[in-house]
């Protein structure tokens, strides 16, 4: 997975230019030159688009799909903790990123996500500045 910010012009209200930046998660992106790709592609129409960063992203996996407009992208950072061959115990640490409406209900999700896990503990939640997820 790759994280992408794509800038672009857009008109206020009053007809000035503004420029305008998204936040991108790009789930499926091969490398660096496939994820400038996806960033172009995704602004094609837009006005003056230029992708202005890229890095591979810590997430891990996208929990969920979005299924309403108002829903937001939140970030878990989840400790899973499992017995080495020795008997001693490791955590493993990772995010994971979904869609919820607010973070009441954000905390519901993950609290269910997490239950799949034998000794799995969510150590944050947080509200991304993520605009969307590419696929």
């Amino acid at each position: 997975m790759y994280e992408i910010q794509i800038s672009y012009v857009t008109v206020d209200p009053k007809g000035n230019d503004r420029n305008t930046k998204e936040n991108l998660i790009l789930e499926h992106a091969e490398s660096f030159a496939d994820a400038e790709q996806i960033g172009y592609d995704y602004g094609s129409g837009l006005t003056a688009i230029d992708v202005v960063s890229i890095k591979r992203s810590k997430i891990k996996e996208i929990a969920n799909e979005r299924t309403s407009d108002d829903e937001k992208i939140f970030l878990a950072t989840l400790v899973d903790v499992f017995l080495n061959e020795d008997g001693s115990e490791k955590e493993m640490k990772y995010t994971i990123a979904f869609f919820s409406k607010n973070m009441a209900t954000a905390n519901v999700y993950i609290n269910e996500y997490a239950k799949q896990g034998y000794n799995m503990s969510i150590t944050k939640i947080v509200e991304s500045k993520y605009d969307a997820v590419l696929k």
